[in-house]
């Protein structure tokens, strides 16, 4: 395929016009991004129904409770019953009746042929059982179905729903090229999340509105190199059923328990973080022998409703600075401070005093100036601030983007272009996007695929980008089983205006020989400097009010 093509023709599989929400978010994404819908293949099966006798003696009556529960009271926003007549209007639409062979459908050369026709790129299947047959090569492309549950899961009744049950931390989700081989799929794509244990009904919202951009990025993947990447996978996975009335009684147990739990742990256990340094190089970290043997140093902090986090360290020739976040349970929000070396890195210094909540105080050198940008995603953009290292404060230079609630900016110069990483709060922490420009003061533009990633382990930065054995690797916050559970190291591997492509290189855990070894979130390095921050858990009065205040606001 030739770059100058900047659209794809799809169809769309579907077995009536009222699709769930989140279909209906994945197909209009399409369509906003120039992608073409050129063909409705709709299910026109007039298969017997049985009598009313029949399903009384038919009724699945070990799984009574679920079938009540699904029909009649969970429901969840992402599976709201939505009209697809207004996207759809003058769209070519046939009407299809496959032959069921076992447990597949099968289609008529006839409908085959109509389809082929039709010079589809790919067909979207949101109808339709178990498509076999020819039908799955009439698009140049093939047929693109989701698979919610991880690999060795199928469960097309309710997704997630034993990832939940079985406290499986992380659940994937497959977008996928069906194939006629049972158990083999080929992987388009595949995005990690963290499995939302206190909430089945928000997980599964997570799940579905998580992966609505998967089809699109794929597609401007494919328009941008030309090729469609794809990556077998054989799986033997269990195809489970609906839970049984006992497993449903669990499951409400289990969601209750867990809902409290979730509540009592935000009231009576605070998270406690705390900046630590030592003069090494972060390349140290990456080594298990040579981390044993780090020299690290712990601030103290000058009280006990407080903590320090998100530090990051630069060399001048004046002094050594590091800046971090200096955050209060009595106010619910955080400040800037610095430490400066020459003064043992004992004395903190407060650099701002704003309202609004502020955090991650990204700092650089450029041409003669330090810079910061820290984390203010409650007033909706991103500030770049000047250092003045007489006076120990921040002053405005200029806002570099704004417009939605910017989380962890990193900047990075790359081929003589600024790269800005950042999460945008609306999406998710499990969205990465990235913006640039050619100067630094901007204008940023957004990357063309963007969200570039969509994964708990790797996309939220944890630090700034640096070298290590000829290799650019960006930290990233691993938070699929709690928040700041470690810190996954990316290699970048590939990075332009239109193509990001990263591998993971490593990984670094908590501090185990600290009183911080419950968490790291930050890592940072100028030289032979390297700070760090590390998490505890206390229990604080003040955090207990602040926690109590945000629930009963809610």
């Amino acid at each position: 395929m030739e770059n100058k093509k900047k659209s794809l023709r799809f169809g769309l599989m579907i077995n009536s016009l009222t699709v769930e929400h989140w279909q209906y978010d994945t197909i209009k994404i399409l369509m906003e991004n120039g992608m073409k819908l050129s063909l409705i293949i709709q299910n026109h099966d007039n298969s017997y129904s049985p009598s009313f006798i029949n399903k009384i003696k038919e009724y699945p009556y070990r799984r009574v409770f679920f079938r009540i529960w699904n029909r009649f009271i969970f429901k969840p926003r992402s599976k709201y019953p939505t009209d697809l007549t207004a996207l759809t209007q003058d769209i070519h639409t046939i009407f299809c009746t496959p032959k069921n062979k076992r447990t597949a459908s099968f289609f008529e050369e006839i409908d085959i042929q109509e389809i082929r026709n039709q010079n589809l790129d790919f067909i979207l299947h949101f109808g339709f059982d178990n498509v076999r047959g020819e039908v799955l090569n009439v698009a140049k492309y093939g047929i693109w179905s989701f698979h919610h549950d991880n690999e060795r899961i199928i469960s097309n009744w309710s997704p997630g729903f034993w990832e939940f049950m079985k406290r499986t931390h992380n659940n994937n989700v497959i977008l996928q090229r069906l194939t006629n081989v049972p158990d083999k799929v080929i992987v388009l794509k595949r995005i990690n999340f963290s499995t939302i244990l206190h909430s089945y009904k928000a997980h599964l919202d997570q799940l579905h509105f998580g992966s609505v951009q998967m089809p699109l990025q794929v597609c401007k993947d494919l328009i941008n190199s030309g090729n469609l990447k794809e990556e077998s996978s054989i799986t033997e996975a269990n195809n489970l059923q609906p839970p049984t009335n006992f497993k449903m009684i669990q499951y409400f147990i289990k969601s209750v328990t867990r809902r409290i739990g979730f509540h009592l742990n935000d009231l009576f256990r605070q998270e406690d973080w705390d900046v630590g340094y030592c003069e090494c190089r972060i390349s140290d970290f990456l080594d298990s022998e040579e981390k044993r043997n780090i020299d690290i140093r712990w601030f103290k902090k000058p009280k006990k409703n407080c903590y320090f986090a998100d530090p990051f360290v630069i060399k001048t020739e004046k002094d050594t600075y590091i800046f971090f976040e200096w955050y209060s349970y009595p106010k619910g929000k955080a400040d800037l401070a610095v430490a400066l070396k020459s003064e043992g890195f004992n004395i903190y210094h407060k650099i701002t005093d704003f309202q609004e909540h502020r955090s991650y105080p990204y700092v650089f050198e450029h041409q003669g100036a330090i810079y910061c940008t820290p984390e203010a995603n409650q007033t909706n953009k991103l500030v770049l601030y000047r250092f003045d290292e007489n006076e120990l404060s921040l002053r405005e230079d200029c806002v570099l983007l704004e417009g939605f609630p910017i989380v962890d900016a990193t900047l990075h110069f790359h081929n003589n272009r600024w790269y800005m990483f950042l999460v945008n709060q609306k999406k998710s922490h499990t969205h990465l996007d990235i913006y640039h420009s050619e100067n630094l003061k901007g204008p940023y533009l957004p990357h063309e695929n963007n969200p570039v990633m969509i994964d708990c382990q790797k996309a939220r930065p944890a630090g700034k980008l640096f070298n290590h054995q000829g290799k650019t690797i960006r930290p990233s916050q691993n938070s699929t089983e709690h928040y700041g559970q470690s810190i996954i190291l990316e290699e970048v591997n590939l990075l332009s205006e239109k193509m990001f492509i990263s591998s993971q290189y490593g990984e670094i855990t908590p501090i185990a020989e600290s009183s911080y070894n419950k968490g790291i979130h930050t890592i940072n390095s100028d030289d032979d400097i390297t700070v760090f921050d590390g998490k505890r858990f206390i229990f604080t009065f003040s955090g207990f009010k602040q926690q109590l205040k945000q629930k009963i606001s809610k």
